[in-house]
This record gives structure tokens, sequence and C-alpha cells, in this order.
């Protein structure tokens, strides 16, 4: 694993104190019971162009411990408000390590595994004592006369990090030209350790009129 503080020099006392800090959340020495130490509230935007699918819009907010945390790194002078140059240093230090894990984003298409491969326009700002981060995952699927399913599920599989969908946090932008629609639950599309655990996620189907 990449060392945080290596990934923006100058910073190295302030990398090495998040490090330790994201060793106490999310490493625990106890994994074999995992359990979170991080709550994340999550909405998606699902972004169609007239067309076709191209991504899911992500806004993350944190619990006010993890917040507080992050703040008092990466604030420097303390105004409550991340400069654009403090923001590269949250993607840099305690965002961009979660491409190890996928983002804690899984996407299936008609039944078949997508990789996140790429994240854009990443911000971070702070919203009273809570962070917030938001981003854009890419996901180009062309929409065909049959239904295509997309399911998008958003979830630390050690569960370190709790990631909890906010009731009515999902939204569908310009998909007036398609025929779609959504739902959130668990099914068997994913279904880990034997069938025990069904997490709940979406499933999008969308077709051309």
């Amino acid at each position: 694993m990449t060392t945080p503080w290596k990934r923006f020099p100058g910073h190295a006392g302030l990398g090495k104190r998040f490090l330790s800090f994201l060793f106490f959340f999310f490493w625990s020495a106890q994994a074999a019971h995992a359990h979170p130490h991080v709550w994340v509230d999550y909405f998606v935007e699902v972004r169609f162009n007239q067309t076709d699918l191209v991504g899911f819009q992500h806004r993350w907010l944190f619990d006010e411990m993890f917040s507080s945390q992050v703040m008092e790194m990466f604030d420097a002078n303390g105004d409550k408000s991340f400069s654009d140059k403090e923001v590269e240093e949250v993607r840099q230090g305690a965002f961009a390590y979660l491409e190890e894990h996928g983002y804690f984003i899984m996407v299936k298409v008609n039944g078949q595994d997508m990789t996140v491969r790429e994240v854009r326009d990443f911000h971070a700002y702070i919203n009273g004592h809570q962070v917030i981060y938001e981003f854009f995952t890419p996901f180009a699927v062309p929409a065909g006369a049959q239904p295509t399913t997309v399911h998008l599920l958003v979830a630390d599989m050690e569960y370190f990090v709790d990631m909890a969908f906010v009731s009515g946090g999902l939204s569908i932008s310009s998909g007036e030209h398609l025929n779609v629609s959504h739902s959130f639950g668990p099914s068997p599309v994913f279904s880990f350790w034997g069938g025990a655990w069904q997490p709940k996620h979406f499933t999008l189907r969308f077709h051309k009129p």
C-alpha cells in the first residue's frame, strides 16, 4: 500500500499522523471481528445523456468524529473551509487510497462485473461539523431497444466503514429520453459468505422507447 504522506511532499508529519489515524479506524487488530469505525450517509445521482448511461455522482456525508479528524489534519488555518490546495491534500491523503478497495463501489452490467477505473471531479467541503466528499465515477453503458440492467452496490466489504443510503437519496438526471426504472433492496446478484449477506443495492433498468 502506498503510504498517504508520500503523495504530497512537505506534509510528512501530517501524513504520518493521519496514517496512524487511518490504521486505528480501518486496520484494527481485531479485523476478524470487524465492526464499523466510520459512518457514512451516501447519496447517488444517476446521470444519463440523450441516449446512454454516463455514470454516477456520489455524495458522502461523514460522521462527526471522522470529520473532526479530517478537519484537524487538512484544514490548516481552521477556517472551516477547504481551499483548493487543501481539497487536493484531502484527495491524496484521505481518499485516493480507496482505489485499492474500488472506492467501495461495485457495479454489474447485465450480470457482468465492472471495475471502477476512474474517479473524476473530487471535491471535499465542510458543512457544520461534518465533512462531505463529492465525486463522479464514469460508467458508459449504451441504451438499446432491449432493457439493460445495472446493479450498483456501495459498501465496505471489510465493514470498517458503514455505508448507509439516505432514504430519498437517489436522483436521476437527463434520463427523460429513455425508459428508466429503479429499485433499492437486497437480491442474489450481490450475495456473500454463502448467501448469509445480501446487501441492499440499486437496480437500474433502462432502454430506448
